[in-house]
């Protein structure tokens, strides 16, 4: 699998799968209850990128990053983040973290798929596999 959308909005996380779909890419979604529901679905299904929200009441953009850099079987694994959110320190910090892209919200359809294709472009193999993603 290519991507998991992580959002507690059921229409932001519909929106990403739908057009990164159509885009080729392989994508499932799920809405985190907790940050150790979203490291279990992160176990089982083992995805390329992660595409995560910022601000959710269960677990914020954040801790999700920091948990995922923390697990010796997840630590490789991509994270993109979405926020309404435009600070500068709040990128910066987020970026210690080995934050692939931070994309602010909203999204175009196009740009959304379009940085995610620049990031796997960016960042071929970073994640343990060689294949880029799919092509425009």
């Amino acid at each position: 699998m290519d991507i998991l959308v992580v959002d507690d909005s059921s229409w932001m996380r519909a929106f990403a799968r739908l057009h990164l779909q159509q885009a080729g890419f392989s994508v499932e979604e799920v809405e985190p209850t907790s940050a150790f529901e979203v490291l279990e679905t992160l176990h089982r299904l083992r995805p390329r990128v992660v595409l995560t929200d910022y601000e959710m009441p269960a677990c914020n953009g954040e801790t999700l990053i920091r948990l995922i850099r923390e697990d010796p079987v997840l630590k490789d694994t991509a994270v993109l983040v979405m926020s309404a959110h435009r600070e500068a320190e709040l990128v910066e910090r987020l970026g210690r973290w080995d934050l692939w892209d931070y994309l602010v919200k909203p999204l175009r359809p196009e740009e959304l798929v379009a940085r995610v294709r620049d990031s796997f472009a960016r960042h071929p193999g970073q994640d343990g596999r060689d294949d880029p993603g799919p092509s425009a």
